[in-house]
């Protein structure tokens, strides 16, 4: 016999050991806890917090169906986190729209040389665009920055877009 089967069947021995114990030794009994005789208070105090209860969630019912019919100050679904507050006109500065006529279609690396392929025609960085004067900030496999003019404006991004 192994060591690993004597310990086994010394388990299962003390196993049975406690089994027998518990089954033929008398247990203690507990004597049950006498129950008042009057439970007239205790009855009043339930029905009164549950009269409190019911009244309170009609309120908060009541309360919940005006807020929601009111007029709401601004749209529940606005991420306000994300959003800025608008400039005015006079300090803005004018930023050209995006083209809609600029496609990025693709990318090639050649070694250390980047080229984005832009309507059909490549460039790199630092090239200027034939329409409208745009200028190649980045070069990404997956996008292409642009500006109006170096170091003005907010950057516009161009994602790739493949033709299948």
């Amino acid at each position: 016999m192994t060591n690993r089967e004597k310990i086994i069947v010394g388990l299962a021995a003390l196993a049975l050991g406690y089994g027998a114990v518990e089954l033929l030794l008398p247990r203690a009994k507990v004597a049950p806890v006498a129950q008042p005789q009057s439970l007239e208070g205790l009855n009043a105090f339930i029905a009164k917090v549950a009269d409190a209860t019911r009244s309170g969630a009609a309120e908060a019912g009541a309360i919940a169906v005006q807020k929601a019919e009111a007029a709401w100050k601004q749209d529940p679904f606005l991420d306000v986190q994300k959003t800025k507050p608008a400039e005015p006109a006079a300090t803005r500065p004018k930023e050209p729209a995006r083209p809609p006529n600029l496609v990025y279609n693709g990318f090639i690396d050649l070694g250390g040389k980047r080229l984005a392929i832009i309507n059909g025609q490549e460039y790199e960085t630092g090239d200027k665009l034939n329409p409208g004067g745009f200028t190649i900030t980045s070069i990404l496999p997956t996008r292409v920055v642009i500006v109006f003019a170096p170091g003005e404006g907010a950057p516009i991004v161009l994602p790739l877009q493949e033709n299948e």
